[in-house]
């Protein structure tokens, strides 16, 4: 019995919760107001987090290179630090968002959202010959 709570104790704690790279940015935001100062502070806990990991693939998910790429013009004075935190703003409602979608796609949600463009898919007017939405 004894190795048997020691195993479940163990399974409990071994497992985490995933976080998405996103994340490290948005708890990043709450110490730093500049861009170059937030992505350099996001980049070092995913890199400590992915240090002992041989299967993180934080550091090369689509949202990270776009990150990267983001100060890579800033550093060469392609775009301001205030245009790459506008790019950045954009970026981060946009993953946010597909998180809160996923959750109102339930059917019970459908009909209360229903004019909203994510669920429905199309607006009621995109298909009309008339000049009103309805």
């Amino acid at each position: 019995m004894n190795l048997f709570l020691t195993f479940i104790i163990f399974f409990l704690t071994s497992c985490s919760a995933i976080k998405y790279p996103h994340n490290y940015f948005a708890d990043c935001e709450k110490n730093f107001t500049e861009f170059s100062a937030l992505s350099e502070c996001a980049m070092k806990e995913i890199n400590e987090d992915c240090l002992g990991n041989s299967v993180c693939k934080l550091e090369e998910s689509r949202f990270v290179n776009i990150i990267k790429r983001l100060q890579v013009m800033v550093n060469n004075d392609e775009i301001s630090e205030n245009e790459a935190m506008f790019r950045y703003f954009n970026l981060i409602d946009y993953e946010e968002s597909k998180f809160k979608l996923s959750g109102n796609m339930h059917p019970s949600n459908f009909y209360k959202n229903s004019n909203n463009f994510y669920i429905r898919g199309i607006p009621s007017c995109y298909f009309s010959r008339n000049e009103f939405c309805y």
